[in-house]
């Protein structure tokens, strides 16, 4: 008589099968409104005026408070603006960093749900979650690096255009990148060893009597 894997009917109750279902919905819903979002975004991009997050740095104005308290000093570091006159590479790069980071929170939430699905099956220790949870982890990694990059050029471009004069520009052209993401593919890789491991150990308990 082979070792049959008794995950589901060992470990999961009814609280367990609705969080895991939750979460599977919750994450494909996720993927879905990444990417209708990022349809709606890039469609804004190619009109007369795109709608644009700048770097600045601009005093706030002492008399900004009315009330009992008074503002010492402060500033602003971002300005939402609406520009005209954008090159096309600039949409370009817009778009696809917009694109990449849609499809990347997609391809991450669509690995979610299928995990959960696996659970629900009592099977989750299989190449395909191995494979699926690695792609997620190369994905999540590669995607932020690459939608980074490109909106990096085109915060540039568009910086440069507005503000010819480095020494005088009222938006200073300013990186930043989120490290967040990159930390989370990370842990995605060691969660697609963890998967390995136990695929193997799954693989070694077959058989037993």
């Amino acid at each position: 008589m082979k070792f049959r894997s008794t995950v589901r009917t060992a470990v999961l109750d009814r609280s367990d099968v609705f969080v895991l279902w939750l979460f599977a919905v919750l994450a494909a819903l996720v993927g879905v409104a990444a990417l209708v979002t990022a349809v709606t975004a890039i469609g804004g991009l190619f009109g007369d005026a795109v709608p644009v997050t700048l770097s600045t740095v601009m005093p706030v104005p002492a008399d900004a408070a009315t009330g009992t308290a008074t503002i010492v000093s402060g500033s602003f570091d971002r300005a939402d603006v609406v520009v005209s006159g954008i090159d096309m590479g600039a949409r370009f790069a817009l778009a696809g960093s917009i694109a990449v980071s849609a499809l990347t929170t997609a391809i991450v939430a669509a690995s979610i749900a299928a995990l959960c699905r696996a659970v629900l099956r009592g099977r989750p220790f299989v190449r395909s979650m191995t494979w699926l949870l690695a792609t997620a982890s190369i994905t999540l990694i590669a995607g932020t690096l690459i939608a980074a990059g490109l909106d990096t050029a085109a915060m540039f471009s568009i910086v440069a255009a507005l503000n010819p004069d480095p020494m005088d520009a009222v938006f200073p052209f300013m990186s930043e990148y989120d490290f967040g993401p990159l930390l989370i593919g990370l842990v995605l890789s060691v969660v697609a060893t963890a998967f390995q491991l136990g695929q193997k150990m799954q693989r070694d308990t077959e058989g037993l009597v």
